[in-house]
């Protein structure tokens, strides 16, 4: 998680944007998670876990997984690393 924040603050001015889903039965317990954590982007929980719509839209099967979608919503890059994450997003941001 650290790494996803320095890239999130890095390149948030710049466009990049990111949705974290969380698979918590509990959607109130996933929110204090996030505070805890001091996460400034968006958390996505709707207490259905493994059925919740975005693991179902995505065809997310292990966690942690991670899409890097451009500005359309078309996925351009899928299980980045956190060490891959920062050049990605660079180079996707690079060619707005």
């Amino acid at each position: 998680m650290p790494k996803f924040a320095q890239v999130y603050e890095k390149y948030h001015s710049k466009g990049l944007e990111i949705v974290g889903i969380s698979l918590d039965p509990d959607p109130q317990r996933a929110k204090d998670l996030s505070q805890a954590n001091n996460l400034s982007w968006q958390q996505y929980c709707d207490g259905k876990g493994w059925a919740s719509k975005l693991v179902l839209q995505y065809g997310i099967l292990t966690i942690p997984a991670t899409f890097l979608l451009d500005r359309d919503g078309r996925i351009i890059a899928r299980d980045l690393r956190a060490s891959d994450l920062d050049e990605a997003v660079g180079k996707a941001l690079s060619k707005n």
